[in-house]
Order: C-alpha cells, then sequence, then structure tokens
C-alpha cells in the first residue's frame, strides 16, 4: 500500500477524469493521500475532498500571493484561513502548502510575513507544517529555529543538497521525496536521499506537477508512486521491505489527525 503525502487531486487533471485516475490508484495500490491548498479560490474544494483516505491542508502557497496581495486581500485572507482551520478543525491534517520561492516576484519580506502567520497558526493548533521552499531553506530554518516540537511538519519536492536536508531535518522536519530523484542530472539531491536517516523520508509525487523521468510525456499522478519508491530502493541501503513500511510509518504519522 502507498501513500501519496503531496498531490493536487483537486485540479482539474482529476476532477475532469476522475474514473480513469482511481482505477490507475486502485490497480497501483495507492490508498492514502495528502491534498494541500494553494490558497482562497481552492480551499472548499480541498476541504470538499476530506475522508477517511485523502487527508488536506488549508494554506497560502507563495506562489498565489501576488493576487490577493494586488487586490488588497491578503491580511484578510490570512484572517479568513485562520477562521476556516478553526471551524474544520476535525477535517485538517495540516498548514499548507504555504512557504518561500526565490523564483517570484513577490517581496521576500512579504512571503516571510505570510508564511509567518501561518507558522503560528500550526503552532497554535499543534497542526504539523506543509512547506514550499525553493531556494529558500535558509529562511525556512530562521522562520522555524525556536518552535522544533514533534511533527513540525513537511518540506515537501525537496530538491536540495545533504547539508541543507540535515538542517531542515534536525528542525524536526520530514523531507517529501518525489520525483526529483527519478533524475540523473539530479545528484546532489539524490546524495542527500541517500544519506538522510530513514525516519524522515516520506514520498510523494506533486501530482500534476513534477514529472517523472521517463514518464515525462504523461501527466504525473499518484499511480506514479511506486516508480520513484523504486529509485529510492536504488539509492538507500536498506532492504525494500523495510523502507515500505518505514515510508508508510512516517506518513501516517505526519498525517494523524
Amino acid at each position: 500500500m502507498w501513500f501519496d503525502t503531496h498531490c493536487h487531486l483537486d485540479f482539474p487533471e482529476f476532477t475532469s477524469q476522475q474514473d480513469k485516475y482511481c482505477d490507475l490508484f486502485n490497480q497501483n495500490k495507492i490508498v492514502r493521500f495528502f491534498v494541500p491548498s494553494v490558497g482562497p479560490s481552492n480551499w472548499q474544494d480541498v476541504l470538499g475532498l476530506a475522508s477517511d483516505t485523502h487527508s488536506i491542508g488549508l494554506g497560502i502557497h507563495p506562489c498565489f500571493l501576488q493576487p490577493l496581495i494586488d487586490n488588497h486581500t491578503l491580511d484578510n485572507d490570512l484572517e479568513r484561513l485562520g477562521a476556516l482551520v478553526l471551524e474544520n478543525r476535525d477535517h485538517i491534517s495540516a498548514i499548507g502548502e504555504c512557504g518561500l520561492d526565490k523564483r517570484i516576484d513577490t517581496p521576500i519580506s512579504t512571503q516571510l510575513s505570510a508564511f509567518n502567520v501561518q507558522i503560528d497558526l500550526a503552532e497554535q493548533l499543534k497542526l504539523p507544517l506543509v512547506i514550499h521552499s525553493v531556494q529558500q531553506h535558509h529562511n525556512i530554518r530562521e522562520s522555524l529555529k525556536g518552535r522544533q516540537r514533534d511533527n513540525l511538519g513537511v518540506v515537501h519536492g525537496f530538491s536540495g543538497n545533504y547539508q541543507q536536508a540535515k538542517m531542515l531535518v534536525d528542525l524536526g522536519l520530514k523531507i517529501g521525496v518525489g520525483g526529483v530523484i527519478t533524475w540523473p542530472t539530479a545528484q546532489k539531491t539524490r546524495e542527500a536521499i541517500a544519506k538522510l536517516p530513514l525516519g524522515s523520508i516520506v514520498l510523494e509525487t506533486d501530482a500534476p506537477d513534477m514529472r517523472i523521468s521517463g514518464q515525462q510525456h504523461h501527466p504525473n499522478s499518484p499511480h506514479f508512486i511506486p516508480l520513484i519508491f523504486n529509485h529510492l530502493v536504488e539509492l538507500r541501503p536498506e532492504s525494500s521491505s523495510i523502507i515500505s513500511e518505514k515510508i508508510w510509518e512516517n506518513s501516517i504519522y505526519l498525517f494523524s489527525r
């Protein structure tokens, strides 16, 4: 059995072909999913997916901040997020997707401000964070220093080096391993994942994004988790059975509610 710890099942790629993807998930024994939101535009859609098999998170993704800034609604939307999470606490497993991204035009100061509000919310409710971090691992560390606790959260779709990964794991975060490790060119990340404690790793696809090597002409999907796992096994010293058992245990712990 497999748990995709980061997939956007509310996106049109999946909602428009539900029967097809349900069959693929069943065929490949993908039985648990974590679905994050990206902002106010899909909070209700993601809430509608909450179930015994679908854990969900509410948050504001850094790449979706700018329209809220342009419309002068960001502060109000962050307040709405807090109220919505409190109202639906029993159905929510995490705060996110939230975090920082160096590639976008939104000032890092604004990104940090929105991220810190979501960190405070997660801390208040003892929920894990689902963190998007692109070339901002140092700022993630600075934001979370002194907030270490059990099940702090996960940096999803990790693509850094071992020193960066260890820094995040030392804070109490898990590392989301996805399609990056399927690419031979991603040597620094493959080396990092090979060396990390097995207890710090979970598997994800970030579907429909983050294409898989050899499957890049197909939309990414949770049913590719076994392919990512096979690449993980190639990198690790443990047996495949030990890895699969521990990955499942890590994932259930991360998104327990």
